[in-house]
């Protein structure tokens, strides 16, 4: 990717200044992004990110100054991220508006019927064991009203020893 014409690396020529300082900070952050760049800046680099301290032309220029680490292996991997980077580039305003509206309505729909239903989970749950507490405590000789008493001496297996119901 050397210009001859500007004897910069990279650099397309025929761009407006700030076309240029786009496409240094893009290249640059891609040489990063792939592991291309060297490591140390690169670490520099993502330190003061983190500490709020960047300077994005500066960086580009550090990165851009040393080059690509493995040159033969740049311009696939600049053209396959190029690639993906284009096609998210061109799919994000799919992602907003009205279509995007419709698919966030349609993902809270799903879960909304998933919170449901989770919920009647968790109610079918509580009372199984609530349930089988009372049936417990029934066969330690506890005695319940005639309604629950009724469902106990409904189950054969299960009868219990409090006697009949009065």
């Amino acid at each position: 990717m050397t210009n001859e014409e500007n004897g910069s690396i990279g650099t397309p020529r025929g761009l407006a200044a700030w076309e240029l300082q786009a496409w240094k900070r893009l290249r640059a952050g891609m040489l990063v992004e792939q592991g291309n760049a060297d490591k140390k800046l690169s670490k520099t680099w993502q330190d003061r990110v983190k500490s709020g301290d960047f300077d994005a032309d500066r960086c580009a220029d550090e990165i851009l100054a040393l080059g690509p680490q493995r040159p033969q292996v740049e311009e696939e991997q600049a053209l396959q991220r190029a690639n993906r980077l284009e096609r998210d580039l061109i799919m994000t305003p799919l992602l907003h508006g009205a279509s995007g509206a419709s698919r966030k309505v349609r993902g809270a729909a799903k879960s909304g019927v998933a919170a449901v239903l989770s919920q009647f989970i968790v109610l079918g749950i509580f009372a199984i064991l609530g349930f089988l507490t009372l049936l417990v405590m029934a066969f330690r000789g506890v005695e319940f009203d005639p309604f629950f008493q009724a469902i106990i001496d409904f189950i054969p297996v299960m009868e219990s020893t409090a006697g009949p119901a009065s």
